[in-house]
């Protein structure tokens, strides 16, 4: 409460898409609310979802000093205050509630429901000997184990503690080979297909200029692309080793770049029965910038009532970015479901573009993820398990660069202009991506084309991307799976499955029919996604 030089403020005008209002504004801890005149609406916006505020020079008659805010969910209000000093405390209250030094300050581990959620099993959705149960592991092949070497998070940190591995490759090997992977994060079972195929994961190889190689790593990958042969007979179940894939998500020029750093991509020489191809998915800053792009024009067409023309969305490239995700997911869908063969995929740390192509190729291989359960166990395991970096992409540590004093000057757009372009370079932002907006918004361009195929609705997708961002709930929160079991996010937070759990109904898709058209002798409709992908 010491931050709160004020928490309430009469005859504040508030303009949102044109419309202008009257009420009054409340600040909590962990909220700004705006209360109509009408006494009926209220506006909620939870600080961790401000992305920038800008506190302008005041206006003529009548007077009023005004504060832009721009959120991360694409809302944008002016909020006008009739007195000069209540704006400013206005402002810098807001500023030091946003702008905390912890994660453990954020609302999650504050926030109460005012009712209890009817479900509480959302800290339980995903279990990884469940799952990987369910695809067939240590049931309908006796090819790959449960591994506990990283139980302590000690040979990889930003690792889920237990790891699916070759059934052939021991423990020592996997520490060996943890050396050869940039983080230590090795190739791991993230997907095996009905069929025997897998899709595993793991960060860029530490090649370098020497071109060094591991016997360890290279062991461990054979293994792998072996493991569709039944150990006690050596017998070929399905599939042929020769359409192999390593996927590396980025361009050719990126991978090469990291060599000299000490990196790179493989060398097929050492890898047998396979073939590398480079995705081109462009880095994290890329993707920041295209998405910048976005929000102005999303904010110049709220503020004029303009309708978005393509041209304007394709000089951000962000659906060409999405474009080249759903292709690159395509060759993984193919080489899984009609080749039955296997495909490793990483970019550099493997927790980036490396999700996005697991978790979309598997939403379309296989109908569970489709579901409403099943595509929180999908998040789980691809995202929050394998440690997206949800606190850094997200920018839940807020940073007082973000709000900006522009009252002082009579070239206002011109200052803002210039002191964007400079924070915009600084290290704090550097980290920050829409790399999960980016697979929500790949899910909604499946959905689009395939509406019957998903028991979730639109609302649902919606609802994650705000909640990534809010910081009310535990799920998002932290790096990996390590930061949350130190910080206790399971005991000091609510699950934000419990959330949407409990209002099932409301995120569901009424036009739904998936179990019956995906009833085939597969068990799957990854060829008819794929082809719908592509057109």
């Amino acid at each position: 409460m010491d931050f709160l030089k004020i928490t309430k403020v009469e005859n504040v005008q508030l303009e949102k898409s044109q419309g202008v209002f009257v009420g009054t504004l409340h600040l909590t801890t962990h909220q700004l609310i705006f209360k109509y005149s009408n006494n009926k609406e209220e506006l909620w916006i939870s600080y961790p979802i401000i992305h920038t505020v800008e506190r302008r020079p005041p206006t003529s008659e009548p007077r009023y000093w005004p504060l832009f805010i721009k959120c991360r969910n694409f809302v944008f209000v002016t909020i006008s205050v009739p007195i000069e000093d209540e704006a400013i405390d206005v402002f810098d209250t807001v500023q030091k509630l946003t702008c905390i030094s912890s994660i453990s300050q954020l609302y999650a581990f504050y926030y109460k429901p005012e009712k209890e959620f009817k479900c509480k099993d959302g800290w339980k959705v995903y279990d990884t000997r469940k799952e990987f149960d369910r695809m067939g592991v240590g049931t309908k092949t006796k090819t790959w184990r449960f591994s506990d070497v990283n139980e302590k998070y000690t040979l990889c940190p930003t690792y889920p503690r237990m790891l699916i591995v070759p059934q052939k490759i021991s423990d020592t090997v996997l520490i060996h080979a943890a050396k050869f992977r940039s983080k230590s994060r090795i190739p791991t079972l993230s997907y095996l297909h009905h069929n025997k195929a897998s899709i595993t994961r793991s960060s860029q190889p530490m090649v370098g200029i020497q071109k060094k190689r591991s016997i360890q790593d290279e062991k461990l990958i054979q293994a792998i692309f072996e493991s569709h042969l039944e150990t006690h007979s050596g017998r070929h179940v399905y599939g042929s080793t020769a359409h192999n894939l390593i996927i590396d998500a980025r361009p050719t020029a990126n991978a090469m770049a990291n060599t000299a750093l000490g990196a790179g991509s493989e060398n097929t020489e050492y890898y047998k029965n396979c073939e590398r191809k480079f995705m081109g998915i462009d880095n994290i800053h890329v993707m920041r910038e295209s998405l910048a792009k976005i929000v102005e024009i999303l904010q110049i067409a709220d503020s004029q009532g303009l309708p978005i023309k393509k041209s304007q969305l394709d000089k951000s490239n962000w659906l060409k970015h999405i474009s080249i995700l759903l292709s690159s997911a395509y060759e993984i869908i193919e080489t899984v479901n009609v080749k039955a063969s296997h495909v490793l995929i990483h970019c550099s740390d493997g927790w980036d573009r490396t999700a996005q192509l697991t978790s979309i190729s598997e939403l379309c291989l296989d109908p569970y993820y489709r579901t409403f359960r099943g595509f929180q166990v999908l998040i789980e395991k691809e995202w929050v398990s394998f440690g997206h970096k949800f606190s850094d992409r997200s920018g839940h540590l807020s940073n007082e660069r973000y709000f900006i004093n522009m009252s002082n000057t009579n070239a206002a757009g011109s200052a803002f202009n210039s002191v964007q372009s400079k924070f915009y370079k600084q290290s704090h932002v550097r980290e920050i991506s829409p790399v999960f907006h980016q697979f929500l918004d790949c899910v909604y361009q499946l959905f689009q084309q395939n509406p019957t195929r998903f028991e979730f609705n639109e609302k649902f997708l919606v609802g994650l991307h705000y909640h990534c961002y809010s910081c009310q709930f535990g799920t998002f929160l932290f790096n990996s799976e390590k930061e949350r079991k130190e910080y206790h996010v399971t005991e000091k937070t609510y699950s934000v499955w419990d959330y949407f759990n409990s209002d099932r109904e409301a995120y569901l898709n009424p036009s739904y029919c998936g179990e019956e058209k995906d009833k085939d002798p597969k068990g799957d409709m990854g060829n008819y996604l794929k082809g719908k992908m592509m057109n």
